[in-house]
């Protein structure tokens, strides 16, 4: 039986990003275990690459903005291109957003209000504005690239740990028993070759039906943190917490439109709440469907959703988007909380379990921070740069939810 100092489960932005900062903080002994390590059905692999720290909560602005700060300091490496979010408004909505500049500009965020005239001589390719009232933009924000950020982390984590950093892949849990002294965490281990192999995978994280021939791993430490974001609903159980995180799906388009080229921009959100920004010399477009399941599915609708969802939003903004042609498109897993804001603290009536996981939407864009706090609760069982207590998982139960307003 193999004993770590720390396991972290979930091996994606967040699990490295944790296994990093562990490394970093001096902790010699670190497994990190996940299924799916090369991130072929990980949300951290199927996100659009936006981070900003133009939120309205301060919890969400500090975590974005120190994670910035560290893509800034590495930008080559991680692909970040910080050309801003432009985000577009109705009537409905123009005055909140025109009442949060300030607020936000106290954080040094340097947001701008732009009319629809603005709006236009900041992108001639938006030449369609009805329905438009205004537009902020925050020139702090941008796009990266979250694989090679998962690889940063990790790299960084093998390099400060020496040897004692371990990433296991094809590595499923079905059990976390914390005891007085060490937690022990039970696996099943298969391999990617086998006659299994990528459906394997795909079975675990949609039915949780591992293959046959796993073999059975027992782990310990003095401390586990739960990274495993959308899974988490599966996981939290296994050590008695019933967490209130709902898996929905999350579709994203590549088209091309002929004329557009959108590569002197960042991350554009219309009213309609489809977002988009370039691809290389493509389009890539996402939009959050209410009516979307509670499911863990991967299925991607494909040109039928593009021409009804996509396509009328991009058009009615850009009219050289009129005869935009769809090329591929995937989906990936968000995972829902009552306030659509991450989890961070220890497990209720835990004190070697921590919980790193519900970042929906934002784990590219917070990781950074999220991760240093999780390392710091697990070596110094308490805060020490960015107080997080307000993603402490007894919220939903305390009725004391994060107020967050904008979240695409």
């Amino acid at each position: 039986m193999d004993r770590f100092d720390v396991i972290v489960l979930g091996g994606g932005l967040l699990g490295s990003s944790v296994a990093m900062h562990l490394a970093q903080r001096g902790v010699k002994s670190i497994a990190v275990l996940d299924v799916d390590l090369g991130g072929r059905y990980s949300s951290s692999e199927l996100n659009a690459g936006g981070v900003r720290a133009t939120w309205r909560s301060e919890m969400n602005v500090a975590l974005s903005l120190a994670s910035i700060e560290f893509y800034e300091s590495v930008r080559d490496e991680v692909g970040f291109d910080q050309k801003g979010y432009l985000w577009l408004y109705d009537d409905e909505r123009w005055s909140a957003a025109c009442d949060a500049i300030k607020w936000q500009n106290q954080h040094g965020l340097g947001v701008r209000a732009l009319t629809p005239d603005q709006v236009q001589q900041h992108c001639p390719l938006l030449d369609q504005l009805d329905g438009v009232a205004g537009a902020t933009f925050s020139p702090r924000d941008g796009l990266l690239n979250p694989n090679l950020v998962k690889e940063l982390y990790r790299a960084r984590a093998r390099a400060a740990a020496g040897g004692g950093v371990r990433f296991e892949n094809y590595s499923y849990v079905v059990a976390v028993d914390p005891e007085p002294d060490k937690v022990t965490v039970r696996a099943l281990k298969f391999q990617e070759f086998s006659p299994a192999g990528d459906q394997a995978i795909k079975a675990i994280l949609c039915d949780a039906m591992p293959p046959d021939e796993a073999a059975a791993v027992k782990l310990t430490a003095d401390m586990v943190v739960n990274c495993t974001g959308a899974w988490a609903r599966r996981t939290a159980p296994l050590y008695g917490h019933v967490v209130p995180v709902r898996p929905v799906r999350r579709q994203i388009a590549i088209a091309h439109a002929r004329d557009v080229d959108l590569r002197p921009y960042g991350m554009f959100v219309d009213t309609s709440g489809v977002y988009f920004h370039r691809e290389s010399t493509h389009i890539l477009a996402g939009f959050a469907d209410p009516d979307e399941p509670d499911e863990y599915r991967f299925k991607y609708d494909g040109e039928r959703w593009f021409e009804e969802t996509i396509w009328p939003a991009l058009a009615s903004r850009i009219s050289r988007c009129g005869q935009m042609k769809h090329r591929s498109g995937w989906s990936g897993l968000y995972e829902y909380t009552p306030d659509l804001c991450g989890v961070l603290g220890f497990a209720p009536g835990h004190d070697r379990v921590v919980e790193a996981f519900a970042f929906t939407g934002r784990g590219a864009m917070q990781s950074w921070a999220a991760g240093r706090a999780a390392a710091e609760l697990v070596t110094a069982r308490r805060y020490e740069t960015i107080d997080c207590t307000p993603l402490r998982p007894t919220r939903f139960a305390d009725g004391e939810l994060v107020q967050e307003s904008l979240s695409i």
